[in-house]
């Protein structure tokens, strides 16, 4: 009520009716007035797919599996009426967060679906060396991969599928040698990156830019992931599905396959989090949306029994209003995620589970 009192206040002239029906259709903007459903977009839970169904493994023995490794999605509603924007914001299971925060200012739908897809590669590639690595697989880096180009970025001399093999002379072998050059840099600063491209390899000159959040931190405007010389090839099928946030899941599914350790036991195991090569599991958005999902499926599997959540989002996650029981296991690393498993199969508690009950 207070939000209506305090909008008629600000609009003056305008009706208590007028004023509703101008922030329903979202006429006024939101860095005037955020608080309208234009300004923002709901969350649901989304599809939960079994991502061993998704994996295509050459070049290794693959072991057969008796479980469920589930990656989790969030549904996203883009078009918010003042009805829905209403039952998101009171809804336990649907979450109403600004536009801005899936949408950028400056970036259209079709340059946010590249570049979460770009994001999914590379969550993939990277998954797929976490797990290597753990596996024990060796794993040899030949540069930094060009994955996506934004339209504000600093030069248009680089193209996707570029690699970097150094920066001012000095090689690279992986995206993190390019990224901490950068990072060691200032907004101005000149650098000269050796690309190859095709057969051929040139030189191309950059000048910094500065990140629009922070005016103090490099900015190029590129999406790098890593060129890579795999002992075995292995291919993702996730569809439509965009952005980094399955990277654990995808890791724990390959090396369910190429290891010759049972992961699941049979479970059905849900979970979500980024990656990063040392193994080390990131927090992610929509965890409750992620958790309703995988323990109410909407392709009719098994539901799951068991969650991993990054650390980072433990508590947000014991909110869920999930209508079964499930166990919420923390993890922060991939060995901590394996070390999780593997005393779920050997009947034991994992380290920090918690029991959710159904509501």
């Amino acid at each position: 009520m207070r939000r209506w009192l305090v909008l008629a206040v600000v609009m003056g002239a305008l009706s208590a009716f007028a004023v509703g029906a101008v922030v329903a259709r979202g006429l006024v903007p939101c860095d005037v007035l955020e608080a309208q459903p234009s300004c923002y977009v709901a969350l649901r839970a989304g599809p939960a797919e079994d991502v061993m169904g998704l994996l295509d493994v050459q070049g290794a023995p693959a072991y057969a599996t008796t479980g469920e490794l589930l990656l989790t999605t969030v549904a996203v509603d883009e078009d918010l009426g003042l009805r829905e924007w209403l039952a998101a914001s009171m809804s336990a299971g649907v979450e109403a967060v600004p536009r801005e925060q899936l949408f950028p200012v400056g970036r259209n739908r079709d340059e946010v679906a590249e570049y979460n897809a770009a994001l999914m590669a590379d969550s993939q590639l990277t998954a797929t060396l976490a797990a290597l690595d753990e596996l024990g697989f060796d794993v040899t880096g030949e540069g930094a991969l060009v994955a996506a180009v934004v339209e504000d970025a600093v030069t248009d001399q680089l193209e996707v599928g570029d690699v970097i093999t150094a920066v001012d002379g000095r090689p690279v072998t992986d995206n993190r040698g390019v990224v901490d050059a950068v990072q060691a840099r200032r907004p101005g600063d000149r650098m000269t990156l050796s690309v190859r491209r095709d057969d051929g390899e040139e030189q191309v000159e950059i000048v910094l830019g500065a990140a629009a959040d922070d005016r103090e931190r490099p900015y190029v405007g590129v999406l790098l992931s890593t060129d890579l010389a795999l002992p075995v090839d292995v291919q993702i099928d996730a569809g439509v599905i965009g952005g980094p946030s399955a990277g654990l899941m995808f890791a724990l599914s390959i090396i369910e396959i190429l290891g010759a350790d049972d992961l699941t036991g049979g479970a059905v195991v849900a979970g979500t989090g980024t990656l990063d090569r040392d193994g080390v599991v990131g927090a992610i958005g929509g965890i409750r949306q992620k958790i309703l999902g995988a323990t109410e499926r909407q392709d009719g599997g098994r539901a799951a029994t068991v969650f991993l959540v990054p650390s980072g989002n433990l508590e947000e996650a014991q909110g869920a209003p999930v209508s079964r029981d499930v166990t919420l296991v923390p993890v922060g690393t991939l060995d901590e995620a394996l070390a999780a498993l593997a005393a779920l199969t050997e009947g034991r508690e994992p380290l920090g589970a918690l029991a959710l009950e159904g509501r």
